[in-house]
């Protein structure tokens, strides 16, 4: 019979003796999850140590400690997960003169985009330099590029970002990144208190490094900046302000304060059509919380009671079925328009 100890990995042997297998020495406390061997060598770790299972090699020199993928996450958030971790690993050996573009950068700045995008890290230097060629890494040469720091990772700044990202999105994707960037950020009824106040770029930014260099995907970046709006909070937003205006039809507001007759905040809407009181919402997985639901619950009796209609999208009828989505703000817009015109009664007329 084998006894498995708790203390040390064991393996047997086809002559059934149990040989013991030392447990992999700790690593110094100074290394932390990700290091390069560089690191780890000076630090007193040996060759040996190196080579054990426990430690990931995801890129050429540097290792990190293994960590199990959570199964618990959907794909989405898996990818970007899998995405933060290979950065984290790629960073005790990345070049000094090396910074983070295209969608990378786009993830480590809160860039809004379609998933698919993480299968490699996008690595950008200045000429002359050589761009990094590793497994797993896309280098790219850029003529003028700004940098930045964002926690402690070295990236191209807001308006390189953008320029970097036109290769891989469509015009749709390409309008949500603009929006992101150019919002003004602002609170609805004062009821949040702002961290920021400034957008991550202004347009005049966007233009400049649009004309310093030939970009690739220079005309989607030229279609993108007329398309954007300042008003969007999301990526479904861009998506449902396109899809209506695509479809023939107006274009609504975006991000539009409701008040009741006696001026008291009632709502934002994410786009609206005013003249028609009819405000259109995207509803994401967010509002499948319990406190959330409610809150829409109430939210909507206010809109009512205030006089305005309001549709509700999700994804299926954004990101998969659009006909269906603009058919039903052709609707909503028909039915708001007919009630605006009916006299509101009291409820002593009824």
């Amino acid at each position: 019979m084998v006894v498995l100890s708790s203390q040390s990995d064991r393996s047997t042997p086809a002559s059934g003796a149990v040989i013991a297998v030392r447990s992999p020495r700790e690593l110094p406390e100074g290394l932390g999850g990700d290091f390069s061997v560089e690191e780890a060598r000076h630090a007193g770790v040996g060759r040996s140590r190196l080579r054990r299972g426990d430690l990931a090699a995801p890129f050429r020199g540097a290792r990190s400690t293994a960590i199990p993928s959570d199964g618990a996450l959907a794909p989405a958030e898996a990818e970007e997960a899998d995405a933060w971790r290979r950065i984290r690993a790629y960073v005790p050996v990345m070049p000094e003169h090396a910074f983070f573009v295209g969608p990378t950068a786009a993830l480590i700045g809160g860039v809004p985009l379609p998933a698919g995008l993480h299968d490699e890290l996008h690595v950008g230097v200045l000429d002359p330099r050589t761009p990094p060629r590793r497994p797993g890494l896309r280098g790219r040469h850029l003529s003028v590029a700004g940098t930045s720091l964002r926690a402690g990772l070295r990236l191209a700044d807001p308006a390189t970002t953008w320029a970097t990202l036109a290769p891989h999105l469509g015009e749709y994707d390409m309008v949500a990144a603009t929006d992101h960037l150019l919002r003004i950020p602002r609170s609805p009824g004062g009821l949040v208190r702002l961290t920021r106040t400034r957008p991550y770029a202004t347009r005049a930014d966007l233009e400049r490094v649009l004309a310093a260099n030939r970009w690739r995907g220079g005309p989607l970046l030229r279609r993108a900046l007329e398309r954007a709006r300042t008003g969007a909070s999301s990526r479904p937003e861009t998506w449902t302000r396109l899809i209506i205006v695509d479809g023939g039809l107006p274009e609504p507001e975006l991000d539009h304060d409701v008040f009741d007759a006696r001026g008291a905040f009632v709502a934002c809407g994410d786009l609206a059509y005013p003249h028609l009181r009819l405000a259109i919402e995207y509803d994401g997985a967010v509002h499948r919380d319990r406190e959330r639901f409610l809150h829409d619950i109430d939210r909507t009796t206010r809109l009512h009671e205030a006089g305005w209609q309001d549709l509700h999208l999700t994804s299926p009828h954004v990101f998969g079925d659009a006909a269906e989505g603009l058919r039903r703000v052709v609707s909503a817009r028909s039915r708001a328009a007919l009630l605006r015109d009916v006299p509101r009664t009291r409820f002593g007329d009824l």
